[in-house]
């Protein structure tokens, strides 16, 4: 435990057989998609903070390793979201001006985590960007191609949350919350936390006929029939409709393609992250209490550096993924040899 504490929290180490799993998982991700057309980018690991800060939310700002750099004086940051930092790339036409652009990534991410919340401080991800294309099929292709990665690194059994986070956000519209509680119903309902979404309803004074609407959202979860209760929910209301309209047509793509069985329908979906606008998802497999991974669209967030370009993404979170393939192994008495990931004093063999 000594020698542990010398580590920084939420920092992991990999062992000898563990680091060779992890190099090969994030080459056959990374292959998978370069194959696909997303030609890799490498990303740069400081970036300015005022640069980069209109890309992020405040929240995600509190969360940066912030230091200052010794030539200019100005604040630099340890990379917390590639992303935004594609964003900011992309606006600055570093590119080119020629779209769609597809490209991938494999590279870690820093935040800030309290040591209680038992959450990773350095992330290591392989993820795409599909930039330049505002149409279901481009959601489609995302929900698709990370399907594509996930077997093709042998996750045999895994969910998809799908859902369009301009549905709810329709819904709070229509009701007339003011923007901070429209902000606090989003993260309640992010959480299925509805004694607190209830408590934010009555506080902005919500007429009931929305109040039951905009509570009763977040449960809607399921196959093809919570398409239709979303409706009942959002009728007369035009963005909600609009919202429902694209989710329904990109889950029918992913039904006809096959995927019917991993996916369910959440119209409460939200990410951690405020700039999604459009078509959400998030994956789950069994023996990881948290997401693997997932993305969405982002209409507006280049828009933040520049103009606004249509896009929509996804990064699989490797370190989860890992740990999703070994808990797989052991269910299946495979085993996974002599292979050692230690974080923080945490050790998990397998």
């Amino acid at each position: 435990m000594r020698d542990r504490s010398l580590v920084p929290s939420g920092m992991a180490t990999f062992l000898p057989a563990a680091a060779k799993q992890v190099r090969a998982l994030e080459s056959q991700l990374l292959g998978r998609l370069t194959r696909r057309g997303y030609d890799e980018i490498i990303l740069p690991t400081f970036e300015y903070l005022d640069v980069l800060a209109p890309g992020l939310e405040p929240e995600l700002i509190e969360k940066c390793y912030k230091f200052a750099d010794r030539t200019t004086g100005r604040i630099l940051l340890l990379r917390p979201d590639a992303t935004a930092q594609i964003a900011r790339t992309v606006a600055m036409g570093m590119m080119g001006a020629q779209l769609p652009l597809r490209v991938s990534y494999c590279t870690s991410v820093f935040r800030y985590e309290p040591e209680h919340a038992g959450r990773d401080r350095e992330i290591f991800q392989v993820g795409a960007e599909y930039i330049g294309a505002d149409d279901a099929g481009a959601d489609s292709e995302m929900l698709i191609l990370m399907i594509e990665c996930l077997k093709q690194v042998g996750l045999r059994s895994f969910k998809i949350s799908l859902g369009h986070v301009g549905y709810f956000k329709g819904l709070l519209i229509r009701a007339g919350l003011s923007p901070s509680g429209q902000k606090r119903a989003e993260q309640a309902a992010a959480r299925k936390d509805l004694p607190r979404l209830q408590e934010i309803l009555s506080n902005e004074q919500v007429a009931s006929r929305y109040a039951t609407s905009i509570l009763e959202a977040p449960e809607l979860c399921g196959q093809a029939e919570v398409l239709g209760k979303g409706r009942k929910f959002a009728k007369g209301d035009g963005s909600a409709l609009r919202a429902l309209t694209r989710l329904t047509t990109v889950y029918q793509a992913l039904c006809k393609a096959g995927y019917q069985d991993v996916l369910f329908l959440d119209l409460g979906e939200f990410r951690g992250f405020d700039y999604y606008d459009g078509v959400v998802f998030d994956v789950f497999a069994e023996g990881v209490g948290v997401e693997l991974g997932g993305g969405g669209r982002y209409d507006h967030l280049i828009g933040r550096f520049g103009r606004n370009i249509p896009s929509t993404g996804f990064a699989l979170n490797v370190d989860r993924l890992f740990l999703a393939l070994q808990a797989q192994s052991s269910k299946g008495g495979m085993g996974a040899g002599a292979s050692k990931r230690i974080r923080n004093g945490s050790k998990r063999t397998s």
